[in-house]
């Protein structure tokens, strides 16, 4: 039995309407938001663990790094991961020990961003 020239015209649009669809899906842009923080309070002289969350970005190459006075610090990195609207979402993380003479930061590098972002880690938060 042949198939009905009509389901095979639906089956077709169908599919076409998919594939526009992820299409679309790959071409929307989201900028990340970088959050810097400590896993607890700072005290100096405390080791501790410095976090950059970075959330809500798209697509999903990206560069994260954490800093010290402006360097990088060597650092780990969580898988990556997906939100309900199809954003991704990282964490970066370290051991450090807090002082009153370093700068702790993050900076992020994605293709949404003209330059790369940095956000510094502020001990009151």
């Amino acid at each position: 039995m042949a198939p009905r020239p009509g389901l095979v015209m639906a089956g077709f649009l169908a599919l076409l309407l998919i594939l526009i669809y992820v299409c679309r899906l790959d071409a929307v842009q989201h900028s990340p938001k970088i959050q810097v923080y400590s896993r607890h309070p700072a005290e100096n002289g405390k080791p501790n663990f410095l976090n950059c969350y970075v959330s809500g970005f798209h697509p999903p190459e990206i560069e994260i790094d954490l800093l010290k006075n402006g360097k990088e610090m060597k650092a780990e990195q969580t898988d990556l991961s997906f939100s309900k609207d199809w954003t991704f979402y990282l964490l970066v993380h370290t051991e450090f020990t807090p002082n009153e003479q370093d700068e702790f930061s993050c900076r992020v590098k994605h293709v949404t961003l003209s330059e790369p972002q940095i956000v510094k880690w502020d001990r009151d938060n």
